[in-house]
């Protein structure tokens, strides 16, 4: 094994590419747990909002088992997802009511609005043959194409344009409104686990522990009568 590792011969470009591909697994990784924390939250707040939708109806009996009980907490899932979604649809009628009314002004159908709100951020250089050939972006360690260094920002991003402020809005409004309504279906998802769940376990009946002795009180004044 020794041997083996003694007898790879790693560049210094090669030592880069793998240093660089061990930082971005890394943040990969906290990137992905920091989704799943979100996702836990907003689990844990909706299945809330799921119990206090089903709560009044079961301890009335208004359902007395769980096919009654999904049925209905279906039923107010659907309608809880429709209140919701109301908003961002509200919110993405307001964007696209924007783009309408600047184009219909100034005549520009054919322009790419997200092109336009991509000048706001910065824009790297991805291709190798931006680089001198003895420090490239892209290499290839044991056979496997990573990058071998951070990618240069490219001249002139980000940049602010006023004729493009519309554009910039319509975006931003669409992507608000796109996550807001991504958000609405994830709670629904959440609520619907939530009530399949409960239709199980708020009307299972269960042994588990129960001793039948326990039922038997021995009353001096009322003693039992004699076994046969």
């Amino acid at each position: 094994m020794n041997r083996f590792l003694a007898s790879i011969q790693l560049s210094d470009t090669d030592r880069k590419a793998l240093i660089v591909l061990l930082v971005v697994l890394i943040l990969l990784v906290l990137l992905i747990g920091l989704l799943g924390v979100a996702i836990r939250k907003v689990m844990i707040h909706q299945a809330k909002r799921a119990d206090s939708m089903m709560h009044d109806v079961t301890v009335t009996h208004v359902v007395n088992n769980g096919r009654d009980f999904r049925k209905l907490g279906f039923k107010k899932n659907n309608r809880a997802f429709y209140r919701d979604s109301l908003w961002p649809f509200g919110l993405a009628c307001v964007g696209l009511t924007i783009w309408i009314i600047f184009n219909l002004a100034t005549g520009r159908w054919g322009e790419n609005i997200f092109e336009h709100f991509g000048e706001l951020f910065f824009h790297y250089k991805w291709d190798n043959w931006m680089y001198p050939p003895d420090d490239p972006l892209w290499v290839r360690v044991f056979g496997i194409t990573v990058m071998a260094r951070w990618p240069e920002a490219m001249e002139g991003y980000p940049a602010f344009k006023a004729e493009h402020i519309a554009s910039y809005i319509e975006v931003f409004i669409f992507l608000v409104a796109i996550c807001w309504y991504a958000y609405c279906c994830q709670a629904y998802l959440s609520r619907y686990v939530r009530i399949l769940r409960l239709s199980s376990s708020v009307y299972e009946k269960s042994l588990e522990g129960y001793k039948a002795s326990k039922d038997i009180e021995i009353n001096p004044d009322k003693p039992l009568p004699p076994s046969e």
